[in-house]
């Protein structure tokens, strides 16, 4: 896992780029629909509710990341087991797909709302998920210790705020729709980039090792 350390420390730069780069791709898009008179909020719709050119496109680039984060982990636990196949890891990187696809079946499946209509509570939804993400942490506590876990912790965190966010009474459209849009594109992006670099790292000292 040091060696994977390594590799993922060494990427920062990376992982400040990509969140600079959609803090302006979204101040523009927001510019730009704003200008011709559309709504900011249609970009974190449903794609299937698109009322405009381009509507749902952040929240599509979302669900993106996350199914991303799954075939990573999921090819790389593969891989794994055929070069090293004994390895604590290998369930480490089959739990992060799962952990990864949890939140992913949310969003797709949209459960939340569903759950809401059926008449839980929001805070019991997001409690929920908390233990989830808790159970996987605790689990993995020592091997995730062992790697720049303030990404995925980002990651986890911006997801949970865009959840609260949704439930704010906020009557300011934009505001509302960039409070909560804002926070689950950029932690798609620091959970993805997270086990990208963590995946790469246990695949070449994997293959270091094996030699």
């Amino acid at each position: 896992m040091v060696s994977s350390y390594l590799l993922i420390r060494a990427s920062y730069r990376k992982v400040l780029f990509f969140n600079d780069v959609t803090f302006v791709l979204v101040g523009l898009v927001t510019a730009c629909l704003s200008l011709f008179g559309y709504s900011v909020k249609g970009l974190f719709l449903p794609p299937c509710s698109a009322t405009y050119p381009g509507a749902g496109f952040f929240l599509l680039a979302f669900k993106m990341l996350f199914y991303w984060s799954v075939m990573v982990c999921a090819f790389t636990f593969g891989l794994l087991r055929i070069i090293q196949p004994q390895r604590q890891e290998n369930r480490f990187i089959l739990y992060s797909a799962l952990f990864a696809g949890c939140f992913l079946f949310n969003e797709v499946f949209r459960t939340h709302v569903h759950l809401r209509r059926a008449g839980f509570p929001k805070v019991t939804i997001v409690i929920f998920y908390a233990w989830v993400a808790i159970a996987y942490g605790l689990a993995f506590r020592r091997l995730i210790s062992s790697t720049p876990y303030a990404l995925l912790l980002n990651g986890v965190g911006l997801l949970f705020v865009a959840f609260f966010a949704e439930a704010l009474p906020l009557k300011n459209e934009i505001v509302s729709s960039l409070l909560e849009g804002i926070p689950k594109l950029l932690s798609g992006i620091n959970i993805a980039l997270y086990f990208w670099f963590l995946c790469q790292g246990l695949i070449v000292r994997s293959l270091n090792l094996s030699k």
